[in-house]
């Protein structure tokens, strides 16, 4: 099950919110048991579905025109290389512990990031902070924001359906 949640006071993202900012944050109960927050993170985005990564790919085409990351849809890494300074995608890992992995990417026009954190043995908690610093961080929120929430979602259902958490 995912559902919308408030934003969880114990992710060390909280706190980085600075003038115009986006955050949100899902709720998912999981299957399995005895999984860490970089298990979850690599089920979630190292599986993204196909109709996502050809609308990032689109997205990627669009905004780059705008100083916006354009780089390959990969936002994960083999669970194994999943470590702090390592690279996935337009993210960079920036901290990985048992209980919560963080991403983040910076941007001219916003910084972001993704935490993926522990909240019991069957639940987690997948967040999203973003900073605008421009009108046209602000313009580009306002458009993605109902995308992105849907888009969440589904790639988190889909880790579930396909019985990866």
């Amino acid at each position: 099950m995912v559902s919308e949640m408030e934003f969880p006071l114990e992710t060390k993202i909280n706190g980085k919110e600075v003038n115009s900012y986006y955050r949100d944050s899902f709720k998912v109960r999981v299957n399995k048991t005895n999984l860490e927050a970089k298990n979850v993170y690599h089920s979630i985005f190292g599986f993204l579905p196909k109709p996502v990564q050809l609308a990032l790919s689109l997205r990627n085409s669009i905004v780059k025109h705008f100083g916006f990351s354009a780089s390959n849809t990969e936002m994960s890494l083999p669970l194994d290389d999943i470590q702090a300074g390592k690279k996935a995608g337009f993210l960079v890992i920036e901290s990985v512990e048992t209980k919560e992995v963080i991403c983040g990417a910076y941007e001219p026009n916003m910084d972001m990031w993704l935490s993926v954190l522990k909240l019991s043995e069957q639940e987690f908690s997948v967040s999203t902070l973003v900073n605008l610093k421009t009108k046209t961080g602000k313009v580009y929120m306002a458009f993605i924001k109902p995308f992105h929430k849907l888009v969440a979602k589904y790639c988190i259902r889909q880790a579930l359906k396909a019985g990866r958490i």
